[in-house]
């Protein structure tokens, strides 16, 4: 059995948070309590945070800034499920430009990065072709590290993910299974 350890009250600019699901790179969560000076967030509050690997207790702290809030209307396995590779299938979307009609061959190692950029770019008016194609989306650590640089831009990808998962972008993308929060992913 897992020994309970203590977690001090959030100190400035710090949430006290309590993880629910994780998988996929990322963690959902409840704010337990937020300490002062933090903007944007209260108790109850659903928030997802990027996935280190460390074993969890029944609460965590981190900085705000390390915080996205999560909308009511998504799930807890919607979050696990498609925040990491909708955030990458984001950037590549938006690293190629096409237009409506163009034929796009999607590449990426990572078949589930691959159906989510497919289904982004189908969204968008692309026909996604498996050969000859008038524009290659391809997936390459530039790319990710790219989706990753900076909070603010992480935040405004993840909006931007939250409303095509609202919008069912991503219906025909088959969920992945949570892990328990204490579990490592």
């Amino acid at each position: 059995m897992t020994a309970i350890r203590s977690v001090p009250r959030p100190t400035t600019g710090v949430l006290r948070l309590r993880p629910t699901l994780r998988g996929r790179g990322f963690v959902v969560g409840l704010v337990d309590a937020a300490g002062p000076d933090t903007n944007g967030f209260a108790p109850r509050d659903r928030v997802a945070w990027r996935d280190s690997g460390e074993e969890f207790g029944d609460l965590v702290l981190r900085e705000q800034r390390d915080v996205l809030g999560v909308p009511r209307w998504i799930s807890d396995e919607q979050v696990v499920s498609y925040l990491g590779p909708g955030l990458i299938a984001r950037a590549l979307v938006r690293t190629r430009p096409f237009g409506r009609g163009d034929d796009v061959r999607v590449d990426s190692a990572d078949s589930l990065v691959t159906e989510m950029t497919a289904a982004w770019a189908r969204s968008l008016g692309a026909r996604i072709v498996d050969s000859a194609a008038d524009l290659a989306i391809q997936d390459d650590t530039r790319v990710r590290r790219s989706v990753l640089a900076g909070h603010g831009r992480l935040a405004e990808a993840a909006v931007e993910v939250f409303q095509a998962i609202r919008q069912g972008v991503f219906d025909d993308v088959a969920p992945i299974a949570g892990a328990a929060p204490r579990v490592a992913a």
